[in-house]
């Protein structure tokens, strides 16, 4: 019921007047502990999700259910990348002095997802971010694109770099007001 909750607040926002998210103060492992549940509750493989957690990592202001959406969003592909077998894994940590979109931050949240599959082609890479641009025939190419856009909403950026055998997305979010 909570995730049909989430997920029905998640299209109103999306689809209804373009709203400011409602950031309150929320534990980033909290997030990705929500993550998990669901992930595992959906695969059908031997899928094992390993947790590296900063657990000094204080509250950030975010919208709980945009930010829920866009990491999911990123652990989906993962999964599917790896076909449900295997372990990804969550890494959090304290980035200091992080610059983005033109502001300099003091200190950012950096989390990482981190899953051993085959890698992102390098001619795809400059476009993961794009809509409509995918390497599954099965996959819409949204997910990264609308993944992108609510860590935006939330003053973030989200990196990749990816070989086979490691591919790494990094959601970096701002912990205060830039300057």
């Amino acid at each position: 019921i909570d995730e049909s909750d989430r997920l029905q607040g998640l299209m109103d926002k999306m689809l209804g007047p373009n709203k400011m998210p409602n950031k309150q103060p929320l534990n980033i492992h909290e997030v990705l502990e929500r993550i998990r549940q669901l992930v595992l509750a959906e695969s059908t493989g031997n899928l094992t999700i390993f947790c590296d957690y900063d657990p000094s990592i204080p509250n950030i202001l975010a919208d709980k259910d945009l930010l829920i959406q866009a990491v999911l969003n990123i652990v989906r592909n993962a999964v599917q990348a790896i076909d449900s077998k295997g372990t990804i894994t969550f890494k959090t940590r304290i980035q200091r002095h992080m610059t983005i979109g033109g502001k300099r931050y003091k200190l950012a949240v950096k989390c990482d997802i981190i899953d051993p599959g085959p890698g992102i082609d390098p001619d795809m890479m400059n476009q993961i971010f794009y809509p409509m641009i995918t390497g599954r025939a099965e996959g819409t190419g949204l997910g990264l694109s609308i993944a992108q856009s609510l860590i935006n909403q939330h003053n973030g950026l989200i990196e990749c770099s990816s070989e086979p055998g490691n591919t790494t997305f990094s959601i970096f979010l701002p912990m205060e007001k830039g300057y």
